[in-house]
């Protein structure tokens, strides 16, 4: 499977995922499997990532390349993002008013003081949904410069040998700490990151063993098992993606010189399906804010 297979179905299953969680209704049949669907979206975007940034001649411009595309998607995400918050308030705005509202609750803090009193789980499912304030491509960006972490360290180790344990112990903690300084600085971000603990473990994995399928597999999988933590059916649409990713054989699937456009056609796809999808389930309040209708 070539690299031009993994990103039409990269483009395929975002798809559904997006859809579902601009038009569906949460916690639908529907909209679960939509989302269970679009799941391998995840880690074949990783993988392609730390393909290309072994692949490219350019690592500054691929850099860039994902920045500009992530500013121009943010414009669209920024407004998705806005919506779903205000859908999600006024659905627990309405569940609050079920429970007996102000009258039962106070009118000083009522609101709050029902929403903490319920089970972890209502409360994940009034507000887990809401869609995070930076796109994923933000979060590729500082995964990216985590791999020149990687390389830096790299090349100052050379690769692992078994004489030399304390070379070996101080190689493997530099790469430990790299990933775990990532994390820390997605998840403490001043905005919200998406996949801000998964995308750099997938990321590193798949830098790390790209030329070791069987370690990568099995280093993907313990990475899903972590995501089953949050739900079953999402860690095994997840190992789907991890089996396509598997199946890739190291071609490019075309040609660059006779179809120069086509990477850009598929840098361009993010931002725009973002934009057809918040257009056409917020018209309404585009419509309405432009001309006061």
């Amino acid at each position: 499977m070539s690299a031009l297979v993994l990103k039409i179905i990269l483009v395929v299953t975002m798809t559904f995922d997006h859809v579902a969680v601009v038009f569906l209704e949460r916690g639908s049949s529907l909209y679960e499997w939509f989302r269970i669907i679009g799941r391998p979206a995840l880690p074949i975007a990783c993988f392609l990532l730390a393909e290309g940034f072994a692949r490219t001649s350019n690592r500054k411009k691929y850099v860039r390349r994902i920045l500009l595309t992530a500013l121009v998607a943010e414009l669209f995400w920024f407004f998705l993002w806005s919506q779903q918050r205000i859908e999600a308030m006024n659905t627990i705005s309405d569940a609050y008013e079920a429970a007996g509202g102000d009258a039962v609750y106070g009118a000083d803090n009522g609101i709050n003081e029902w929403y903490n009193k319920l089970p972890a789980a209502d409360q994940s499912a009034y507000t887990n949904w809401i869609v995070p304030v930076l796109n994923v491509l933000f979060t590729f960006a500082i995964c990216m410069l985590m791999l020149a972490v990687v390389n830096k360290i790299r090349d100052r180790f050379g690769e692992l040998d078994p004489k030399h344990f304390l070379r070996n112990l101080a190689f493997l903690g530099s790469m430990a700490a790299t990933v775990i300084i990532t994390i820390i600085v997605c998840i403490l971000f001043p905005l919200e990151l998406d996949y801000a603990v998964e995308a750099p473990m997938i990321v590193l994995v798949c830098y790390m063993f790209r030329e070791e399928r069987r370690t990568m597999g099995v280093m993907l999988l313990v990475i899903s098992l972590f995501m089953a933590t949050q739900s079953m059916y999402y860690a095994l649409s997840m190992l789907f993606g991890v089996v396509l990713i598997y199946s890739y054989n190291g071609q490019l699937g075309y040609d660059k010189e006779k179809h120069p456009l086509l990477r850009t056609l598929f840098y361009a796809y993010y931002p725009v399906h973002l934009g057809i999808l918040v257009e056409v389930a917020y018209f309404h309040v585009i419509y309405g804010n432009l001309f006061g209708k």
